[in-house]
Formats: C-alpha cells, sequence, structure tokens
C-alpha cells in the first residue's frame, strides 16, 4: 500500500478573470451532484489502481470551489477520507464572493485544515481592471468571516503588478491584507498569458507595464520578509512551521492524482524506468458521463510518458523554487542512471569553476553541508534569475 497527495478540480465560476488561463468555465453559479459523483468515483479508481491507502494531502482547487454547497463538502470530504488513514493537510481554495459561514462550518468539520482565500487586491480599481468578480468590500466582509470562526490556516492570494493600481496604493493594499495576520501568504506578479482575455486587451492599448509589476513585487516581498514571514518558494511566504504540504509535495516531486475535469496527475519512476503524466479532459460532460458507476473504453485523458531524463531535469526546475534547493543524496538516489553526469549533482551543476561558481560569486547561490551530502539552493536574490539559470542547465 502507499500514499499519495491528491489534487481535487472544480472547473467552475461565476466569472473568469481576464488574466486566468487555468481551464475553467465561467457563468456557473452551483455544482452539479453528478460532478461531485464522478469526482468520487475517479478517486475511487486511482485508490484501487494504485493501492492506495491513504491520502497524504488533499487539495480542492480551481475554478471556484467555494461554489460547493456545504452538503456537497460533506459528501466529497467524507468520500475521500473514508476508512482511510489521516490526511497531513486538506487545503480548500475559496473566493470571498461564494464564501459563508455554512460553508466554512461543513469544510473544518470534515477535516479542512488550510483555507486559500483569492484576494488579489482590496483596491477596486485593479479589480474591475481585470473583470474579477469582487469587490474589496466583499473581500473585507470574507476576512471578518473567517476571523471570527476559522481555528485552521489561512493562506491568501494577492497579485502585484494589476492595471490601474498605483504602487503606493499596491502596498497600501497588501499592509491591509497582513493585518488579518494570514498564516501564509502567496504573492503573484501579474503574468499576461497567450490567449486570455487580458493579452487581447493589451494588444488593443491597455496600459500595463511589466518592468512595473515586477517592481511591486518585490516592494511586496520586502514587506513580508520585514513582517515575519519567511520565502521558502518563488512566490510562496509563510509563517515559519506554516508552509504547504501539498504544495511542497510537488516542488519535492512527491506523486499525486489529479481528479476532474482538466485535472493533471503525475507518477514518478526513480528506478530507471518510465513515469506518467496525465491530463483529464476538459469536456465536463464527457468527464463526468464516463465517471458514473457503469464505465466503459479508455480513461478520458491524455497521457505523457516521463524519461528518467525528463524526470531528472524537472528535479532542478521544480527544486530550485524552494529556498530549501536541491541536494546530492537525493539526486545521487533518483538519477545515478542520467548520463553524463551518473547521480553526481555537483558536476550536473558545474560547481568548480562552471555555473554554480558564477552564481556563488555573484551571491545568487550557496552550498551547506546536510547529514547524507551537499545541499544547492538559490538565494532569494537567486530566485529572481531562475528562468535564466534553469535554461543554462
Amino acid at each position: 500500500m502507499t500514499s499519495k497527495s491528491l489534487y481535487v478540480h472544480i472547473p467552475f465560476c461565476i466569472a473568469k478573470c481576464d488574466y486566468c488561463d487555468f481551464f475553467s468555465r465561467g457563468g456557473s453559479h452551483s455544482v452539479g451532484d453528478d460532478y461531485v459523483r464522478a469526482l468520487v468515483h475517479e478517486a475511487e479508481y486511482y485508490v484501487r489502481h494504485y493501492q492506495i491507502d491513504s491520502f497524504k494531502t488533499i487539495y480542492i482547487g480551481g475554478g471556484t470551489p467555494s461554489l460547493l454547497s456545504a452538503k456537497q463538502i460533506d459528501f466529497l470530504l467524507g468520500a475521500l477520507q473514508n476508512k482511510r488513514g489521516r490526511v497531513q493537510e486538506i487545503t480548500h481554495e475559496v473566493n470571498p464572493e461564494t464564501l459563508d459561514l455554512e460553508k466554512l462550518y461543513a469544510a473544518e468539520a470534515n477535516g479542512v485544515s488550510r483555507l486559500s482565500l483569492g484576494i488579489q487586491s482590496l483596491n477596486n480599481a485593479a479589480l474591475a481592471s481585470v473583470h474579477r468578480h469582487c469587490s474589496s468590500e466583499r473581500s473585507l466582509e470574507a476576512l471578518s468571516i473567517i476571523q471570527s470562526c476559522w481555528h485552521g490556516d489561512l493562506n491568501l492570494d494577492v497579485i502585484a503588478g494589476l492595471p490601474d493600481q498605483t504602487s503606493l496604493a499596491f502596498l497600501h493594499s497588501l499592509e491591509r491584507v497582513l493585518s488579518y495576520h494570514p498564516d501564509h501568504l502567496s504573492l503573484y506578479t501579474l503574468t499576461v498569458e497567450d490567449g486570455t482575455a487580458l493579452a487581447s486587451r493589451i494588444d488593443e492599448g491597455l496600459s500595463w507595464s511589466a518592468d512595473k509589476a515586477d517592481e511591486e513585487w518585490l516592494q511586496g516581498r520586502n514587506l513580508l520578509l520585514q513582517c515575519g514571514y519567511r520565502q521558502y518558494e518563488v512566490s510562496n511566504f509563510a509563517i515559519p512551521g506554516h508552509e504547504s504540504r501539498h504544495n511542497l509535495a510537488y516542488w519535492r516531486q512527491d506523486d499525486y492524482i489529479g481528479i476532474g475535469a482538466g485535472a493533471v496527475g503525475t507518477v514518478y519512476a526513480f528506478d530507471g524506468g518510465t513515469g506518467l503524466r496525465w491530463t483529464n479532459t476538459t469536456n465536463i460532460a464527457a468527464y463526468t458521463a464516463f465517471w458514473q458507476e457503469e464505465r466503459h473504453g479508455a480513461l478520458p485523458r491524455t497521457e505523457e510518458e516521463l524519461p528518467i531524463s525528463i524526470e531528472e531535469f524537472e528535479y532542478f526546475m521544480m527544486g530550485l523554487r524552494m529556498l530549501e534547493g536541491v541536494d546530492s543524496a537525493t539526486y545521487r538516489s533518483r538519477y545515478a542512471s542520467v548520463s553524463p553526469w551518473m547521480g553526481d549533482i555537483a558536476r550536473r551543476l558545474e560547481v568548480d569553476g562552471g555555473l554554480w561558481q558564477r552564481l556563488l560569486a555573484e551571491k545568487k547561490a550557496c552550498i551547506s553541508e546536510t547529514e547524507n551530502g551537499k545541499r544547492y539552493a538559490l538565494s532569494i536574490d537567486g530566485l529572481l534569475f531562475l528562468n535564466d539559470i534553469l535554461r543554462k542547465l
């Protein structure tokens, strides 16, 4: 038997924000019971297929997972935890406009230990600039509700660089967010993805500056560090001890199961075999129909084989996102078969006179001793150059 993390995708939104490139369907005000039952049936399939005795972490994301009713939360989380070992962490994403006391009580009663609330900004002009279906007033109301009755951890999402917002207004918004004392804060830089409504609007003349967005993010990072938060990943900050265990599972290359329309799952093979990554169909009707009691034919998903060479590169792509970095013992145990480095992380990173040596000289990286070897990590300033560093690997 084994333990894996579980991601549950709820691909429904009241309205889709202009910057969003995640799979979701706007115009939804609820989640159908048939979809929730399909999620449970799919999870049961993977429990049998991989002989899972417990889910290490569960993350309910979206979309807008707080469109789930209290009754649906009871059913879903009750089924996912039925007769299995204790889950280390259950995260439930919520949006301010769809949060209420009944849903909060249902979440806590069913083991949710961590709420992730999508604030993005407390500036109405900035929210309106990306057609965010929420006002700052509703966000503050949701924060007050959570503050009055929630006993678990709280993460808040904030975006730097939104249009129609000065840098001073951004910092004022972030300071108000921090006044609610979240245990964790995810601070993102607005990224304009191809194919989004925001990209089209910028092409049509909407004023936006990537450089200004980066500057705001740096200002926000510095404020978080001053307030006692520890940056442990590119965009994630936590009061020590309150890091997201589920997200750490992604970054440390732990296996994770993805259920729901559009969800992604990955199972690794570090023994020289081939791993597997799948992406479920984004046809919600086809997904729901398949995962009913009677199932026939191939799973409604696309599959990608992960040869050990791809897994090896992703070890650095994910591991160097974290302040903890990557370590020689793990690399050796997983990737001793990958030529030409054969498990020698110092050779891979060109420690002697190469890439890592230059990063050390520029104070963008460090090397520390561990019980079983050495750890290689980027500094908080080195993280700003992560993409360039990965290209050189």
